[in-house]
């Protein structure tokens, strides 16, 4: 397989992930695995240290070696240092591939164990009431993660973290994140049985109206430029990111606040807070 379809299998497989990243409901055991599947916020560069000591062993790894590892070289992390990291040049395309693909062996490993977990309704028996709280809280706690990949970047005017915004090295944050954003705005329809026709049932049109438009418009207005990195080295860059926060903070207003109260709901704290 060559450089640029690895890469593009990189892109489809993340893709997918953001429409399960940042989920603090369900099974045990498919949240047991965030981590192990991406490493995320790496503060420190931990990934790329510990990459580079993996691979100066220059030795066969298997994928039970991987799996043993720090969760900063299990995931996709991981795999996009190898394929899109600059210093990997020093390393030869066997010692590359001799890390690459068990690692890919344990992200599809892991994956596996989530999609057996799932196979199972953890929320089978509970009354609308509870349902209610904890489907809302699934909306939430994804969109305070995809809030939480903006802020951190952001940080203060004038003085942003680059290193800080999601897969810098592909130059791929935003795609990303348009991806959490679909997944939010299916998990809001859930094709026709949602929280917008819940919203509607009890006569609360003009409020789903107002979330709906807010999915379609932060949607359509998405930047295209993908280089979350390149967009916080100026001032326009900034501000134009800022746009896009604010976008998300109408959002968690109608769903945190509005909804929250219409259904009766208190959202709790997620593994985000305080962060």
């Amino acid at each position: 397989m060559q450089d640029a379809e690895l890469k593009a299998q990189w892109q489809e497989t993340i893709s997918a992930w953001m429409y399960l990243q940042g989920q603090e409901r369900g099974p045990e055991a498919a949240l047991e695995q965030s981590w192990n599947i991406q490493f995320w916020p790496d503060k420190k560069n931990t990934t790329g240290r510990k990459m580079s000591e993996l691979a100066k062993q220059n030795k066969a790894w298997q994928a039970g070696e991987i799996a043993n590892q720090s969760v900063t070289v299990q995931g996709v992390g991981s795999m996009e240092w190898l394929l899109f990291d600059s210093s990997t040049e020093r390393y030869s395309k066997t010692e590359i591939c001799q890390l690459g693909v068990p690692i890919a062996q344990n992200i599809e490993n892991n994956a596996s164990v989530m999609e057996q977990a799932w196979r199972v309704n953890p929320w089978n028996g509970l009354d609308d009431k509870k349902w209610h709280s904890e489907y809302l809280s699934l909306i939430a706690n994804q969109l305070d993660y995809s809030m939480k990949k903006m802020s951190r970047p952001l940080a203060k005017p004038g003085k942003p973290r680059a290193y800080f915004a999601e897969s810098w090295r592909s130059g791929t944050s935003l795609n990303q994140l348009e991806k959490n954003v679909e997944a939010m705005q299916a998990l809001y329809f859930a094709n026709g049985i949602g929280l917008d026709d819940i919203l509607r049932q009890k006569g609360r049109d003009e409020l789903a109206d107002l979330i709906s438009h807010q999915f379609q418009m932060t949607l359509e207005t998405w930047p295209e430029q993908q280089n979350m990195f390149n967009l916080l080295q100026s001032k326009s860059g900034y501000q134009y990111l800022m746009a896009q926060y604010n976008k998300l903070e109408q959002l968690h207003y109608y769903i945190t606040e509005e909804v929250a109260i219409e259904l009766g709901i208190v959202i709790g704290f997620n593994a985000t807070d305080g962060d």
